[in-house]
């Protein structure tokens, strides 16, 4: 029998406590869950969660990095497809609107980090740097495709690929937010096509 290195259980175990809380996120507010509650919710003793995690913030610390990380994961993943210069932003955008449309519970979680994020400034931080990240990656394919399409990609509008980003960043994460609270019939929506709408206007 292999014997599991130390390091590998404590990532597990750890895994676990961060799979408890976005259970128990799904249910409550942020506010409203102890310690005590995700130890119970994970199968743990509270010194057993305080031993991997020796305080509440910093559960939220890894799960902010474990959802940010994926999502960044997601979009640079799709640098290595081979797509056409003007596929690559409209897909990006979908698989951004795919990880909040899809998941609900992305969307309540997501609301509840933010909201602890105002009353902690490590977490603020944290979540700022990864926000800055996801802005950063549409501000590139941006500018790449206003450089690789010469006289025709130069954009009708004054506005900074920067600027742009912003707007396609604000959409993205927003179309996730209104499907959460009102979903669309189903077929309804295509939104590989609003999101090619989007990008269009936004290369202008």
């Amino acid at each position: 029998m292999v014997a599991i290195p130390k390091e590998e259980k404590a990532k597990k175990k750890r895994k676990i406590i961060i799979e408890a809380l976005k259970r128990l996120l799904d249910k409550d507010v942020y506010s409203r869950i102890t310690v005590q509650e995700i130890a119970d919710e994970a199968g743990f003793s509270k010194g057993g969660v305080l031993h991997y995690f020796p305080t509440k913030e910093d559960i939220y610390l890894e799960l902010i990095e474990e959802i940010f990380t994926e999502f960044v994961e997601a979009h640079s993943s799709i640098l290595e497809w081979e797509l056409g210069t003007d596929e690559v932003a409209p897909i990006s955008a979908l698989v951004g609107a795919e990880n909040f449309i899809i998941d609900k519970r992305n969307i309540k979680i997501i609301i509840n980090i933010i909201l602890y994020a105002f009353e902690d400034e490590k977490i603020m931080k944290i979540i700022g740097k990864y926000i800055r990240l996801h802005r950063n990656f549409y501000d590139n394919i941006i500018s790449d495709l206003a450089k690789g399409t010469g006289e025709r990609g130069r954009r009708r509008s004054d506005m900074s690929s920067k600027y742009l980003s912003r707007i396609t960043q604000t959409i993205v994460l927003f179309v996730g937010l209104l499907e959460s609270i009102d979903p669309s019939d189903q077929g309804e929506m295509d939104y590989l096509e609003i999101v090619k709408f989007v990008t269009a206007l936004l290369r202008g």
